[in-house]
């Protein structure tokens, strides 16, 4: 428990590791940049996802950001709940600190573009009860589709469109006092167990994540960012807008969409504006590899990326490898990769590879992982599993292994619950009182303190945290537990047929025993007959029995969009699983011959 002690003798807040930025939110720290850097270059907007640009500057931001809080005076914004109705781009960030200038509480929402994105802002504001919506020209013409989803016992939030507002005179709004434990946002959790939910993130939240992820990435330093996550995303609203502006490097945004249509758009984008730090998930890089063609790798220089920060999702020593050997010949090296773990309850950031290290990976036995251990072994072992680390703890923060049941702390090596303590942790779900309890204000009878409980499961090796799963997700099939991921993994690699990303592995329980599901989707570019689907079929049942010893009970092939995503593109595997024991999926049809 030595580690343990040490975190509680030097860990005296967030606010310890801001040395370099004289700052209580991040407002301050915009505030400095307008003032110690006006005219550099804080974001470049693809427009287009290539080369049509709108670049805004430190003190421009700054000075948008204040008009549109003194816009929002006559509604009398203090804490209120002001829901964001953008896509990604420079109008989002200046409505971002307009609202906490205005000291309102932002609510980060999916633009209604679709019928899934209506339907996830019903639920978002049916929990949020925004006071106001604030978006621009594009989604005010939507106001009736919106009103349609929004909770029908309440008033109807007042409506503010960015681009119908005058220019207010200038010097006359007095910038309220933001207290650092003020409510900043209202981030959504991404749903992939369950409905979202709002996690309460204060203004020292925010600044204490900036802080201990500025640690493991060395500190300020010359730097170019780029990202297409969406900023109504924890990963890409904190990685790809916030910390850029905390350590002060420009950045490169492209909306999720160019990315998705076209992965080159990002590739292009890393290479024309040298940059040095991106960061993406793990499907993403799948996506460059199998979409990025020989003749295009010429154009491309990936020589000044050292930094590339994966998670949102289990990351895959597969995937890296990949993409390490594919563009190798553009300059690109496996070290630049940072695996990292976290979620939108601590803010985003809990644990990171440190600068200029490389990652690490462990070949672990399958049925030792199944019983719940940790068992390294060597290359010749048959049956073995490749994990990735999610790197240390950051900076400030404690992370354990708790026995779920027992609520003991695990032994390094031991798989168990992810505890994690420290100033990333919001203070609980909006309006869920029962589950904040639950989550967030978990004890341990040997320590002090409240602990966050993360649902994921995992385990640590000398500091190293190694992510295994989420417990909601885990299958018990004959005392066994088996990871949704490493089946997904398994059945990705039965044949190149199926798309990598659209592959989920569920439990079904028919009342006598848990069985295994499989939901599959076929790559659109592929036609296949009848025979073929059974030919697949037999193919998934035989990799999946050679290398887990276990056959499912059903494989269910399905079109491209079959299987739901989240926000971030993660598979939605318990809304998978429902609408499969529905009956209400899509099915793959196939051609006759």
């Amino acid at each position: 428990m030595g580690e343990v002690e040490e975190f509680y003798d030097n860990y005296t807040g967030p606010s310890a590791t801001l040395s370099h930025l004289p700052a209580e939110t991040l407002l301050d720290v915009l505030r400095f940049r307008a003032e110690v850097q006006p005219d550099a270059t804080a974001f470049v907007h693809l427009l287009d996802g290539e080369s049509e640009e709108q670049r805004i500057s430190y003190a421009e931001l700054w000075l948008r950001s204040k008009d549109l809080a003194q816009a929002l005076i006559p509604l009398r914004p203090e804490g209120k709940r002001v829901l964001m109705m953008f896509e990604s781009g420079i109008d989002y960030i200046v409505a971002l600190f307009g609202i906490w200038l205005s000291d309102a509480t932002a609510v980060p929402s999916f633009p209604p573009v679709g019928s899934r994105a209506l339907e996830r802002l019903g639920i978002v504001a049916a929990n949020a009860e925004p006071d106001i919506i604030l978006t621009n020209q594009r989604f005010t013409r939507l106001r009736d589709r919106v009103h349609a989803v929004l909770p029908g016992h309440r008033e109807v939030p007042h409506w503010m469109d960015m681009d119908a507002l005058a220019n207010p005179a200038q010097g006359c709004y007095v910038l309220p006092v933001i207290e650092p434990e003020r409510i900043a946002l209202i981030q959504y959790t991404s749903g992939s167990t369950s409905e979202p939910k709002g996690v309460l993130l204060s203004h020292s939240n925010l600044l204490s994540n900036c802080s201990s992820a500025s640690v493991w990435m060395g500190g300020a330093r010359p730097r170019v960012g780029c990202s297409w996550l969406p900023p109504y995303h924890d990963m890409g609203l904190m990685g790809g807008i916030l910390q850029p502006i905390y350590e002060g490097f420009p950045t490169v945004l492209l909306s999720p969409a160019h990315f998705v249509q076209q992965p080159l758009r990002w590739l292009r984008a890393l290479s024309n504006y040298q940059v040095s730090v991106s960061i993406a998930p793990n499907f993403a890089f799948d996506l460059c590899v199998e979409t990025v063609r020989d003749e295009e790798l010429a154009n491309l220089d990936l020589s000044f990326l050292k930094e590339v920060y994966c998670g949102a999702e289990p990351v895959r020593w597969s995937t890296l490898q990949r993409f390490a050997e594919r563009f190798a010949c553009t300059g690109f090296t496996t070290r630049a990769f940072s695996p990292c773990y976290g979620l939108a309850e601590a803010t985003v950031f809990v644990t990171g590879k440190p600068v200029d290290s490389a990652p690490i990976s462990v070949r672990v036995d399958r049925e030792a992982l199944a019983a719940g251990r940790l068992m390294p072994v060597g290359r010749e072992h048959e049956n073995a599993l490749m994990l990735v680390s999610s790197g240390h703890a950051a900076p400030g923060h404690l992370v354990l292994i708790v026995d779920a049941d027992t609520q003991n702390v695990l032994a390094d090596g031991s798989v168990g619950e992810i505890w994690v303590q420290g100033g990333n942790i919001g203070s609980g779900y909006w309006r869920n009182s029962e589950l904040t309890a639950a989550r967030f204000q978990a004890r341990l009878a040997s320590l002090p303190g409240e602990f966050l409980r993360t649902g994921d499961i995992g385990a640590r090796i000398n500091g190293e945290l190694f992510v295994t799963g989420r417990i909601k997700d885990l299958i018990i099939i004959a005392g066994r537990n088996l990871y949704p991921q490493d089946l997904e993994l398994c059945v990705q690699q039965a044949d190149p047929r199926l798309r990598a990303n659209g592959i989920v592995a569920v439990g079904i329980d028919d009342g006598d025993q848990e069985r295994l599901a499989i939901v599959a989707e076929i790559k659109r570019s592929v036609k296949l007959a009848t025979s073929d689907l059974e030919a697949l079929r037999q193919a998934i049942t035989a990799t999946l029995v050679a290398t887990f010893g276990v056959a499912p009970s059903l494989v269910h092939f399905g079109p491209v969009g079959t299987v739901p995503l989240t926000t971030s593109g993660k598979p939605q595997r318990q809304a998978t699983k429902l609408s499969l024991k529905a009956g209400s999926l899509p099915a793959y049809v196939p051609r006759s011959r």
